[in-house]
């Protein structure tokens, strides 16, 4: 199997990425030169760490100052694929569960191997090298990238699914579909995978974040722990890929795009879809307005993983055999309250990805909208939506 370092190489650093602007910083792809970084000078440090403090010592012994430091710069330069492109980050570049840590001279060995865990998680992949850190027994696993039991508790309530949403997908099911041997990347909680399973011949959908699983495996899909980086099938073992979504927030898409076309059979469809939205000229002129008072209030500019990606990402499925069309399922008019309209802007709050919480941007919502005479939350708004599809065919396999 092709590390990440090895499509790099072929794939290059020259893609066009757009530039920063004065409100979002998208998180650059990883180089073949930072990836090389990350295995040969990043990688043993850390390494070393897990190896001097085995889970059995004691917990509550301290590390020392550099080793701490060590470990803080290790998850910032993986979270962050190697660095910035110059622009001010709204987020230290560490998830919420290990931020506490940053702020202490020297963490506790549990705290380090905490560290140790999440950097592990995150890198592994990428560089074909797992550290395998030795944990205190009874401590949780901990999901490395994205993920954590907070973007659980937030997902489904801050993405809200009508039932034309589920009829679109349904019908995308049963026309597309069919008889089809079907794997989901990245099937979350659940919601399009519902849609999905009742019509295909067969269903398996994988995730990276333990702490969805559970609510993904309810109705009694199979839904199993893996990375699309790393795909725990066989070769040519489905008919169809259908992502919603996900693939832009994995630490390479890439590499996931290299396991869609091992796992695919000649003549198979890989699926990416997407919901449009745009809500009437009021509303979306209250969404620049918000975006831009939280980024002064951040200190910094929200992050932003997909720009850019798309692009690098279609270049490459198209270079290695596949044939791509753009399909639009169906677009409608649809009355939301301006709350919905506006909870992408809170969801950026989840602290993974901005230095404003939840509160304060809910906060800044209100403020903004009495602002301009919008009115409270609940008022319904028209806006329109859509759903499209963008279906790739795998016509020639590629040496």
């Amino acid at each position: 199997m092709k590390t990440a370092i090895d499509l790099l190489r072929e794939a290059g650093d020259g893609t066009a990425l757009p530039p920063c602007d004065s409100r979002f910083h998208y998180v650059p792809p990883w180089t073949a030169a930072s990836l090389e970084t990350l295995a040969e000078e990043i990688l043993p440090p850390v390494a070393g760490i897990a190896m001097r403090y085995p889970a059995a010592g004691r917990a509550s012994e301290l590390v020392t100052a550099n080793e701490t430091a060590t470990l803080i710069g290790a998850c910032e330069y993986v979270r962050l694929r190697g660095g910035s492109d110059g622009c001010p980050l709204a987020f230290g570049g560490l998830p919420a569960e290990l931020t506490e840590y940053a702020r202490r001279e020297r963490m506790t060995v549990r705290e380090a191997l905490d560290c140790v865990a999440w950097f592990d998680a995150s890198q592994r992949v990428l560089t074909g090298v797992g550290i395998g850190p030795r944990r205190p027994a009874g401590t949780p696993a901990l999901d490395g990238a994205l993920y954590g039991p907070e973007l659980v508790r937030r997902y489904n309530p801050a993405r809200r699914v009508t039932e034309r949403f589920n009829d679109v997908v349904r019908g995308f099911a049963k026309g597309f579909l069919g008889s089809c041997r079907v794997l989901e990347l990245g099937t979350g909680t659940g919601r399009v995978a519902r849609n999905l399973a009742p019509f295909a011949g067969s269903y398996v959908g994988i995730e990276a974040s333990l702490a969805m699983i559970g609510e993904g495996r309810q109705d009694g899909l199979d839904v199993r722990h893996g990375d699309m980086m790393a795909i725990p099938l066989g070769a040519e073992s489905v008919d169809a890929v259908v992502e919603h979504e996900s693939i832009d927030f994995c630490g390479e898409p890439l590499l996931a795009a290299g396991e869609i076309e091992r796992v695919l059979t000649l003549g198979g469809h890989f699926y990416r879809l997407e919901l449009e939205t745009a809500p009437v000229a009021a509303v979306g002129r209250l969404q620049e307005e918000i975006t831009t008072r939280l980024a002064e209030i951040s200190g910094g500019v929200f992050p932003y993983w997909t720009k850019g990606q798309r692009q690098r990402l279609h270049g490459w499925l198209t270079r290695r055999g596949f044939v791509y069309r753009r399909i639009e399922l169906a677009r409608w008019e649809e009355r939301r309250t301006l709350r919905d309209w506006l909870q992408g802007l809170v969801n950026a709050s989840y602290p993974s990805f901005a230095g404003v919480d939840e509160r304060t941007a809910l906060s800044v919502c209100v403020e903004l909208a009495r602002e301009a005479s919008l009115g409270d939350l609940d008022r319904q708004w028209p806006g329109q939506v859509g759903m499209v599809v963008d279906r790739y065919e795998f016509v020639e396999r590629c040496p």
